[in-house]
């Protein structure tokens, strides 16, 4: 009987917990997501106060337009030597995720 009545106990609240832990995840996410956003925020804020100067604006000039002062010489270089090759930059990798939160997620069917 009390076996009987410990399952119908964890019956009727394992959905309520599922829920809570659910919401529990996608707030985690959702605060990640905005510091990520305040931190690119925080990168053109950067960028627009340095256009702003004439110096900010004449580099970029320089860097995409390809624009030279007078008596400057613009020189392009493409291609490059037989076997050199650009150094490649590795993604950031996800910080891991601990044993325990990965079985709540299983438990709890967020995977």
């Amino acid at each position: 009987m009390v076996l009987i009545a410990v399952v119908l106990a964890a019956w009727s609240v394992y959905p309520v917990l599922r829920m809570q832990y659910q919401q529990q995840r996608e707030v985690e996410s959702l605060e990640l997501e905005l510091e990520s956003l305040k931190s690119r925020n925080d990168e053109l804020r950067e960028e627009v106060d340095e256009l702003k100067t004439p110096a900010g604006v004449e580099e970029l000039a320089r860097a995409t337009l390809g624009l030279v002062k007078s008596g400057e010489q613009a020189y392009v270089v493409t291609g490059g030597t037989i076997g050199e090759s650009t150094p490649t930059v590795e993604p950031e990798t996800a910080a891991e995720v601990p044993i325990w939160q990965q079985a709540l997620d299983s438990l709890f069917g967020l995977e």
